[in-house]
């Protein structure tokens, strides 16, 4: 039934172009940042996973390594915005430590629809060394998305195949981002809602 509840108010808010809950999750800036205060000067990732239900950020990240089998946790840090203030992620996962599949975390409040909330960014890079060595990169805009479409989607993928119900909300975080390879990567504005059990499994 709460499965039933929780698909229902998905589909009324993507219907209604809103976030599916304003009570406590907060969605007033829908991207990580590289620092804080957070502003739309150092903007980084878009935010486009949603992990719900029991959705704690140490759930999270262990359903992540379940399911997905992303086990390495190197990488920046980045903040995200949580009831009007910008705080520190709380962890990462990544699938290795080279071209990678690559996810930062942070909980939020209890909400009272959507249950215990993680949001996350997620994406696929480069690790790139030539012409010169500059880090990770993602992956530029192309037919098959940005690699933050692409991790989303390998994300997504990963966790209904475990048996996680998920649904999409259209939240418009398109905004382009430079890469250090030059390139230029974006999301298609789409994020990923899934809901995690209470139990690992």
């Amino acid at each position: 039934m709460l499965r039933i509840s929780l698909a229902i108010a998905l589909v009324v808010a993507a219907a209604l172009d809103v976030a599916p809950a304003l009570g406590h999750f907060d969605v007033t800036d829908r991207y990580t940042h590289r620092s804080c205060p957070a502003s739309v000067a150092n903007r980084s990732d878009p935010v486009n996973v949603v992990l719900t239900t029991w959705g704690t950020w140490g759930r999270a990240g262990s359903q992540i390594v379940a399911h997905a089998g992303w086990t390495a946790t190197s990488g920046s840090t980045q903040s995200f915005v949580d009831h009007g203030g910008c705080f520190a992620m709380h962890t990462q996962r990544a699938s290795g430590t080279g071209s990678r599949f690559h996810v930062r975390l942070r909980g939020q409040h209890q909400d009272p629809t959507l249950g215990w909330v993680a949001a996350a960014s997620a994406h696929h890079e480069d690790l790139v060394l030539f012409p010169l060595p500059c880090g990770h990169a993602v992956d530029s805009n192309g037919a098959g998305g940005s690699g933050f479409d692409q991790g989303r989607d390998e994300l997504e993928r990963r966790l209904v195949a475990a048996g996680h119900v998920s649904s999409r909300v259209w939240w418009g975080n398109t905004q382009s981002f430079k890469q250090c390879d030059g390139d230029y990567a974006s999301s298609d504005g789409w994020t990923a809602f899934v809901s995690l059990h209470q139990v690992n499994h």
